[in-house]
């Protein structure tokens, strides 16, 4: 058995892990379009690193998955940004009562997701695209549906 305490504080350290991951590993911070040209300046400078139209991110990697480094490409963009949110999904119904509800959860998680993605994009730091919303997305919801608690009420010690 698992104290709720226990996965609070799981929870807690994967979402600064997370946080980290999408953000600042391996990433380069800037914010100078604020000082240098405001909004203007930020849409100029993220033109090449924002994508709007669904799939365009998702079938470029398949497009390349017959080459040498096409399928770790694949894994790594495709598939990693699915199972990043899989551990929120999972954990996040067991340590907040009030996302239970499937499309409570649904609207919480895209919420975050696109907070995420606002995140990398006025950081600079990676890039606005709706296929990476879409794939954390379904990440999230392979999480929920993994979950042993939906609708139960919470006890003070979990067995898993």
């Amino acid at each position: 058995m698992i104290k709720l305490k226990v996965l609070k504080n799981i929870f807690l350290a994967y979402m600064i892990f997370l946080v980290y991951v999408m953000v600042v590993y391996q990433r380069q911070i800037d914010f100078s379009w604020i000082v240098t040209g405001g909004f203007s300046r930020l849409n100029f400078l993220m033109s090449d690193t924002t994508n709007f139209q669904l799939f365009a991110t998702v079938n470029r990697y398949l497009a390349v998955l017959d080459r040498p480094s096409g399928f770790g490409l694949f894994l790594y963009n495709i598939i990693g940004n699915m199972v990043i949110l899989i551990p929120f999904g999972y954990l996040f119904p067991i340590v907040n009562k009030s996302v239970r509800k499937w499309w409570i959860f649904f609207l919480v998680a895209l919420a975050f997701i696109l907070m995420m993605e606002m995140m990398q994009y006025f950081s600079m730091s990676g890039t606005l695209d709706v296929d990476d919303v879409l794939l954390n997305l379904m990440g999230a919801l392979i999480g929920y549906i993994l979950c042993p608690i939906k609708t139960t009420p919470v006890k003070q010690t979990i067995e898993l």
